[in-house]
């Protein structure tokens, strides 16, 4: 869980990063079907990926117990 959260996070602060990019774009007519693309796919990974961020942070934090039962000889 710690590298999909990781990965989910990063990808989804580049989403912003090139949503923001995409909305003065379309607000001044560049390329707007693109531009609406790019907003439209932001909103999906924001609505379908970013909502498990907080399922795997609880299953890191919570899944502390398991991890640590390990012995250090078990790696």
């Amino acid at each position: 869980p710690y590298l999909m959260l990781a990965g989910n996070l990063v990808a989804g602060w580049q989403l912003a990063r090139s949503l923001i990019v995409a909305q003065d774009q379309a607000s001044h007519n560049v390329d707007v079907d693109f531009m609406q693309a790019k907003i439209t796919t932001a909103r999906f990974y924001a609505e379908h990926i970013l909502a498990k961020a907080p399922g795997l942070r609880d299953s890191i934090v919570d899944g502390a117990e398991s991890v640590n039962a390990l012995a250090l000889e078990a790696f």
